[in-house]
This record gives structure tokens, sequence and C-alpha cells, in this order.
């Protein structure tokens, strides 16, 4: 609960602070104004994690040509901060290299406050190439706490360098205003060539890929002590971590894969996840929490199930492990749904057409 106050309040003082009152309608791509043509991409991101890797890497690379620069394989390294500066540095002559001898059309950044700084932003932009910045937990970490080099973790203090700042969070857009930005409010979406149905038989009555922690734990061995059979696969749990291949395979075997909406361990923070996009292009069941902005993207128990508490997930699971008919029909829903509006491709043709590409 005070995490949920501190954020609501720190929601409200940004609202305060911005002049002006905001229509989300003027913050979206609505047209797809892309011109095909072929494009030098430079790509600079702070670990290549699998959904940066599978929904933003490997579909810019359908774009033309990627020039992609990865800061660390490891994403919680305690001495990170003695090794920042000098990793910024490689990577900003690493950019330089590449437009000695390209023509560069946009640098598309997955980083945040943690990873880069205002000083090597600054200098990137002296190079006058489109930058955007895409940013997944701005719901919960726009500004995060500072960093051991005084710069605040999430946006805050770099998101007036990049000409755009695409976030899903509704609730930062007035934050990047405030703090000299300039946010796209971008849609969800997941990478339809690497989501997909494999045709493989069923399994596992649940399945869970993820690390397990906080309500995810608490959730999954509710279940479990109810009889209900969970493979679960990730940080945390007995069979380890999951490969890419893995994962898209375990959400096929599964008859109902399971997510969770909620952030990190903050159990009364709800935000769209990369899950609710990836797991219906492979044509299975998605049973997932429920907060309203699943409604803007999908028929509830019509494209996708949810649940509100580990009682009611429980009762859920075993309705729809029951009646297969109508799991499947829900499934199928939800990938005609994302197949169809919701692909990372479609994305980025939106914003290469706004950015005048």
């Amino acid at each position: 609960m005070l995490r949920k106050f501190r954020k609501n309040l720190e929601n409200k003082i940004y609202i305060l602070r911005n002049k002006g009152n905001i229509k989300l309608s003027d913050y979206k791509i609505i047209k797809n104004n892309f011109s095909g043509k072929k494009l030098n991409i430079i790509v600079l991101t702070y670990a290549d994690h699998s959904f940066v890797k599978n929904n933003s890497i490997n579909v810019l690379k359908d774009f033309g040509k990627v020039f992609l620069y990865v800061m660390t394989q490891k994403t919680h390294e305690r001495d990170w901060y003695s090794k920042k500066q000098k990793i910024n540095e490689d990577m900003l002559s690493f950019v330089y290299e590449i437009v000695k001898d390209n023509k560069i059309d946009v640098i598309i950044c997955h980083l945040s406050g943690h990873s880069t700084t205002p000083i090597i932003l600054e200098k990137l932009k002296k190079l006058n190439i489109p930058m955007v910045n895409e940013s997944l937990d701005d719901e919960a970490k726009f500004r995060s706490r500072k960093g051991k080099d005084g710069y605040y973790r999430g946006m805050k203090d770099i998101c007036k360098y990049f000409n755009v700042s695409l976030t899903t969070s509704k609730s930062a857009i007035v934050k990047y205003l405030v703090e000299g930005g300039n946010p796209i409010y971008k849609d969800y979406c997941a990478n339809e060539k690497i989501y997909k149905n494999l045709n493989l038989e069923k399994e596992y009555d649940v399945g869970f890929i993820g690390q397990g922690y906080g309500i995810r734990t608490e959730y999954i061995n509710y279940l479990l002590t109810n009889n209900i059979s969970v493979y679960t696969k990730g940080p945390g749990w007995d069979n380890g971590f999951a490969s890419d291949d893995e994962m898209i395979e375990v959400f096929n075997k599964s008859k109902i894969v399971l997510g969770f909406s909620t952030v990190g361990k903050n159990d009364d923070v709800f935000i769209l996840k990369g899950r609710d996009f990836e797991v219906p292009l492979t044509g299975s069941f998605y049973l997932t929490g429920y907060h309203k902005e699943l409604e803007e993207y999908f028929k509830i128990e019509h494209d996708i199930g949810t649940y509100n508490s580990k009682e009611d997930l429980l009762k859920k699971v075993k309705y729809y492990l029951e009646n297969e008919e109508e799991r499947e029909k829900i499934a199928n829903n939800g990938y005609e749904r994302c197949i169809n509006n919701y692909t990372a491709k479609k994305s980025y043709e939106k914003l290469f057409g706004y950015l005048s590409l």
C-alpha cells in the first residue's frame, strides 16, 4: 500500500506541474505512413534480454541493416557503476565509427538513467540522427531511485535528449512532458515470426515462464497445494532458466499459460506485459491478473482469461481445464486479435512513418 501511495502521489505532483489537459489520442500514432524503404538502424541496448531481442532487434532486421551495441549480458551487475562510464564511452565510439561509413536513418535505444547518462546522450544528439527510446516500466520506474552517479535510474534525467520516447504507460506521458521529453504512447505488441503456434501436443495443465518471487510464488504454490499441476521454468524455480525456444515450446504445450500483471514486487501496481501479446500469438489460452487497461486491447473472457485473486485463479483454472472447447475458442480469438492488431512490425512501421522515413 505504501508503494501505491507514493506512486499515486508522484502522479498527482506531475499532473499539477503540467499545464493543460492531456488527451491520449494526441500522443498516439494512428496512421501508417512508412515509405517502405530499406533503413540503416543503430540499436543501443543495456541488455538483449528476450523481450528486446525478440520484439525489437529481430523485428528491426526486417527493415534493413541493424548495427547493434549491447552494453552488458547481465542485467543486475553489482559492480555496474564502476563500469558504467567506460561502457558508455565504448558505446559512443561504436556509434561514431558506424556513422563514419554509413548513412544512419534512426537510432533505436533501450536505455535508462541506470544504463546511460545525459552527457553521453547530449553527444549522440549532436549527430542530428533521430533518436528513439523505448521504455516499458514507466508505470513504476519513471524516476526510480538515484544511482551511485547521482542520476535517477529511470527516464527522468534522460528523456529530453530523445526525439521520441515510446512508453506503454499512460500515467507517464505527463511526466515526460514535464521533464522535457516527447512521449508517444506505444501499443503493446509482439513478434509473430517468433511467437507462433508450433502445433504441439498439450502436456502441461498450467505453464508459467518467468522469475519466481513475491505474488508469483504465492499464487503458484496455492495452485499446487490445491492439486493443480503447474510447470514452471525460470530463475527461482526447480526447472531452471528457460531459453527463448524453450519458452515458446512451453507456451505451446500448456493448456493454460499463466500470467501476472503486477510490477516486480509491487503487488498493487498493474501494467500491460509483453506476455499479454506473446502468448496469444502462439495460439494458447492465456490467463492473467485483471486490470482495466487489458480491456483496451482484449475482450475479457473472449480473447483472454483473467483473475482477481488466488482463489479466483484456482476457480478459473479448474473451469477452463474442464471446458476444453471454450478454452480453445478463447485462445483462437486471442490469436486473431493479436495477429490482426498487435504485431511489432506494424508498430515500427507507424513509428518510422511518424519520423518521415
